[in-house]
């Protein structure tokens, strides 16, 4: 979900104390073709879900306007899964709907034949030529962000009128840009001016203009000075995570820096990129946490802005270094933590430790699923001096047995 870099390219570990279960990306197509048949729609999978998820997460108008939402949606959307934004600091009971697609993938070419299907649905047709750019070969985007991307919807039970078009998040590989790069080395000499084996402003600016283009925004000429310094603000270990944007919201590129093992070395960096922000009104806060053990390591989001950096901040909280741990025993500390400061619903907190992590064996409508479910990060949003809003980013991995 949004700004986390999901890579999705393994499933749950057991580095941070995940169950072993079977790699869905591993025969991906037969897994693929296995899920299409499963449902027509993203709407009609989650149904199948409805005994599973806590009503005090998801229910009520909020899980009837997220069917609806589904509804809406085809299923190649989701044949590896799907994911819920929890706002745990809102009593009502709801969720924002986070799919992903991968370029080449069977599943791209059944969401292709749908958008076709779609002519009033231009942002499908644009997800369409982004991925082909994503795999054309010799792309600077492929080369940079991999092959998958994520698509954040917004579910809100009291909104009026015609959706918003989702948001777009693109995952830089594991090898790209990273902190702590000193420029091009040798061997090197075929990546474009500014980049390095871990990536550069350059490397950040081709994902930018990407997503630019995918909403329909005219280039930001003015936004490589910022990404200079964001790289040069970036300390070794940590690396950007995910970047994305919003069509239906203010010009805007997110960016999530992550890796980050203590909380002042995000203070270093964020006062290094000039953000001016009031981080000392979420620090301590982070800092308990930090004493308890209660993360692995943090990752910073923040908007780049056309006249600079935005003025919020989001701050993401990781148990495990482990990309989908499918246990609740890494998360104990901080969910204390969160009820102890007071910043969540105690109901939503005692839901979210009960019934969003673990893998079972459940019954689909054509044939057996296995799901795995758990808790990927946990997000504080800094606005102005205080904590306002604090999000769960739970994902549930669903594949055929065998």
């Amino acid at each position: 979900m949004e700004g986390g870099g999901q890579r999705a390219t393994r499933p749950p570990a057991s580095s941070g104390g995940g169950n072993s279960a079977k790699d869905p990306l591993e025969s991906r197509e037969g897994v693929e073709r296995q899920m299409l048949a499963q449902a027509e729609t993203v709407g009609e999978l989650l149904e199948q879900f409805g005994g599973r998820i806590s009503p005090d997460l998801v229910g009520g108008p909020g899980w009837d306007r997220l069917l609806e939402r589904a509804r809406a949606l085809p299923m190649s959307l989701a044949t590896t899964g799907f994911g819920f934004e929890l706002p745990l600091h809102d009593p009502v009971a709801r969720a924002d709907l986070g799919v992903g697609l991968f370029e080449g993938s069977v599943s791209a070419e059944s969401f292709e034949e749908w958008s076709r299907s779609q002519p009033e649905a231009p942002p499908e047709a644009a997800l369409v030529r982004l991925l082909g750019e994503m795999g054309r070969k010799g792309s600077a985007l492929g080369r940079i962000a991999g092959r998958k991307l994520l698509l954040e919807y917004d579910v809100d039970p009291a909104h009026q009128g015609a959706p918003p078009e989702p948001g777009i998040f693109l995952y830089p590989t594991a090898a790209a840009l990273t902190g702590g790069s000193s420029g091009p080395r040798d061997g090197t000499d075929d990546l474009p001016p500014g980049s390095s084996p871990g990536g550069g402003p350059d490397d950040l600016l081709v994902v930018a203009r990407a997503l630019y283009a995918m909403s329909g925004w005219d280039p930001d000429d003015a936004s490589r000075d910022r990404a200079e310094r964001v790289f040069a603000a970036m300390p070794p270990g940590t690396h950007i995570g995910s970047v994305g944007a919003f069509p239906a919201r203010e010009r805007a590129l997110r960016v999530a820096v992550e890796g980050f093992r203590r909380t002042r070395d995000v203070a270093t960096f964020l006062e290094r990129i000039g953000w001016e922000g009031c981080f000392s009104a979420i620090a301590p806060f982070a800092s308990r946490m930090e004493e308890r053990s209660a993360f692995a390591h943090l990752a910073a989001h923040f908007d780049l802005l056309d006249g600079g950096l935005g003025a919020e901040l989001g701050l993401s909280f990781y148990a495990t270094d482990a990309p989908w741990p499918t246990k609740i025993d890494p998360w104990t500390e901080l969910i204390d933590g969160l009820r102890e400061e007071g910043l969540a619903v105690e109901r939503k907190l005692s839901a979210l430790a009960a019934s969003c992590a673990g893998v079972e064996v459940m019954f689909g409508r054509k044939g057996m699923l296995v799901v795995a479910r758990g808790i990927h990060h946990v997000k504080a949003a800094l606005v102005g001096n205080r904590v306002e809003r604090v999000k769960a980013y739970v994902f549930h991995l669903v594949f055929p047995p065998g």
